[in-house]
């Protein structure tokens, strides 16, 4: 759990050097993986087999994600990339990220609204659009805020360590 926390901090606190090193998808991909560690599902959740990560509008964090996550486990499951057709509603995901590129977000939020899936994305306004962290570019770094509030409506909670190095936390009305 260290390890974890400790790659949160240095993504959150040295994004310019990791920019220079990792391309934007890359970072985004690397924070994708760790996410799940500093979210408490509720029980019942570790049984389920494997940890399914859907993607929607981001054909390269979604292949970078396949590359860090290969042969790799999250919370003792083992992890699965989903690229999801246009159009596509997971049916089973434990976290879905939405890309810049896809239109779906607030459709996504209301077929995913109660069920414990982290929901994550890089659109602008995406906390105002259903998203429980959103990754924003800030001064060419990338960061994330989060809505703690929105996570817990669908039984999740956020970790105070994931909030304490978020770039904001927010409590969108939505």
């Amino acid at each position: 759990m260290r390890v974890l926390l400790a790659a949160l901090v240095l993504f959150s606190l040295f994004p310019r050097a990791l920019a220079q090193q990792a391309q934007e998808h890359e970072v985004k991909a690397a924070f994708l993986y760790k996410f799940p560690a500093f979210v408490e599902w509720p029980e019942g959740m570790a049984g389920r087999d494997p940890f399914i990560i859907a993607v929607a509008g981001a054909t390269e964090v979604a292949a970078e994600l396949g590359r860090v996550a290969e042969g790799r486990e999250i919370r003792g499951r083992p992890v699965r990339v989903r690229v999801l057709a246009e159009g596509e509603i997971p049916a089973v995901a434990d976290l879905v990220f939405i890309g810049r590129d896809s239109p779906r977000l607030a459709q996504l939020a209301r077929a995913l609204a109660g069920t414990p899936t982290l929901l994550v994305s890089e659109v602008p306004g995406g906390l105002e659009r259903g998203a429980m962290i959103n990754f924003v570019l800030t001064e060419g770094r990338v960061r994330f805020e989060v809505a703690p509030a929105t996570a817990e409506r669908n039984g999740l909670r956020l970790s105070s360590r994931l909030l304490s190095v978020a770039h904001s936390v927010r409590s969108p009305r939505l």
